[in-house]
């Protein structure tokens, strides 16, 4: 099951399906964006607030996917998504990129609010999907602080 630009992050709203069958669900959505993907760009959100769930859904992207993502940890003293992807994927654009480490960025404000400013930007540069993984806690930052770029997201969750 898919959220689409729903601003309910309440944990309450899935509950009424088993989370398994729903985080298989959720997965299979995942592949299939990455999948339908390549040479396009979207923002793709993924909220899951365990990071070892996190761990094991990326450990069977990399083990599953046709099109395995590129992964990048930010860095806690990044400001700029724009420029930091623009670094990593220099040369050969990767199938897609898995965004990860942002809860623990410590400007986080400020990289969303620089990244909201030039979210239509990315499709100018980029030809791939950037999957961002963030917990409920983000997931409510990012609405407050990046409304354009939440906006333009397409949301996958996976229940803890």
């Amino acid at each position: 099951m898919v959220e689409i630009n729903s601003e309910d992050t309440s944990k309450d709203a899935p509950a009424k399906y088993d989370s398994a069958k729903y985080n298989e669900r959720s997965f299979s959505t995942l592949i299939r964006a990455i999948h339908l993907s390549p040479g396009y760009f979207s923002f793709l959100l993924v909220n899951c607030n365990s990071l070892d769930l996190r761990q094991q859904i990326v450990d069977r992207l990399e083990a599953t996917c046709v099109h395995k993502p590129q992964q990048l940890v930010l860095p806690k003293s990044a400001t700029t998504l724009y420029t930091t992807i623009a670094a990593e994927v220099e040369g050969e654009p990767p199938p897609a990129l898995m965004i990860l480490g942002l809860e623990s960025v410590e400007s986080i404000d400020r990289l969303l609010v620089s990244t909201n400013l030039v979210c239509s930007e990315f499709s100018k540069k980029f030809s791939f999907p950037v999957v961002f993984w963030v917990t409920d806690e983000l997931l409510r930052k990012i609405i407050r602080t990046a409304p354009d770029l939440y906006n333009r997201m397409t949301t996958i969750r996976f229940l803890s």
